[in-house]
């Protein structure tokens, strides 16, 4: 498949970007500076680039429109993410053809707290301040897709972990700053997770069975959970460890969102969600390492690189 990606150099987009020309597809990659560093990663993996800015739709909808499928993974992450990231899709698949397949980035902080059970697919939504927009947008890539009979799927992927990177890296390299491990809220909260491989490989899945005409996919929103919930204390105690960290110390929200602003809210969420629909209908089954697992062997790395 010829495909198109949007938040290629970012860490989940070069997770899928490998993963998609180890399948043998042909990759176009929106890129702001085509001779950034991250720029250059993609192009050594064989993935043409396309210069572009989220922002300026025009400077790529064309582009987009012209593959077999797009991964939608970019966002301007400020003040204008909503408008910036609709603003996008609705391009994108305004030039999308009929048959085309359409992957859109949410995520599961769109449930909020979710209590007791699991929350599924169905569960009522309740966004975080941070992603109060997302459920809209949601809803209406599915709809303008299914209105140009495009095969839109909705990916909410967990806390994403993996190599370093992500929240996880942000929360180790604050150790630097305060010698602690800064946990946002009481601790006794828990966080959905997925190796950032395993979700490359769901993106991949969501993206070819859609386009095969797959009538499960097509319309569908699928959580890409590999653990439905790990205490935040726990995870707070495996950075500490794994950093070098003095101690693990709560961080009350008040004073977490004077530095933080809305992400505060967010990194207290206490979550547990299921991902049991992504593993049957787009036979996904995660095989990376466990969120705990993986952040002890990154003190493994560090001590075998002589960090």
């Amino acid at each position: 498949m010829e495909l198109f990606i949007t938040g290629g150099t970012g860490y989940i987009g070069q997770a899928v970007a490998r993963k998609a020309i180890s399948l043998g597809h042909q990759v176009t990659a929106l890129v702001r500076e085509t001779r950034s560093e991250a720029a250059g990663t993609l192009a050594r993996l064989g993935v043409k680039l396309h210069g572009g800015d989220l922002r300026e739709p025009q400077s790529f909808a064309a582009t987009a429109g012209a593959a077999d499928g797009v991964l939608h993974m970019a966002s301007t992450n400020d003040a204008c993410a909503g408008a910036a990231d609709e603003a996008a899709a609705a391009a994108m698949l305004s030039h999308s053809h009929p048959g085309a397949a359409f992957v859109y980035t949410s995520g599961t902080w769109v449930y909020g707290n979710t209590g007791g059970a699991p929350a599924t697919e169905a569960s009522a939504l309740n966004p975080t301040p941070l992603v109060a927009w997302r459920p809209a947008v949601e809803q209406h890539v599915l709809a303008l897709a299914a209105s140009r009979s495009i095969a839109a799927v909705v990916l909410r992927p967990a806390m994403v972990h993996g190599y370093g990177g992500g929240i996880f890296g942000m929360l180790a390299s604050m150790v630097r700053q305060t010698g602690s491990v800064r946990v946002v809220g009481n601790g006794r909260n828990d966080w959905p997770a997925v190796h950032v491989d395993d979700l490359a490989t769901a993106y991949l899945s969501a993206v070819e069975q859609a386009a095969s005409g797959d009538g499960r996919v097509a319309g569908q929103i699928f959580n890409v959970v590999a653990e439905d919930a790990v205490a935040v204390a726990e995870i707070g105690e495996a950075i500490r460890a794994s950093a070098g960290a003095d101690r693990v110390e709560s961080w009350p929200l008040d004073d977490a969102r004077k530095s933080l602003g809305p992400f505060a809210d967010a990194l207290a969420l206490d979550q547990t969600v299921s991902g049991q629909h992504a593993r049957r209908v787009l036979a996904w089954e995660p095989r990376g390492p466990g969120l705990i697992a993986d952040l002890a062997a990154q003190k493994h790395d560090q001590q075998s690189n002589g960090a």
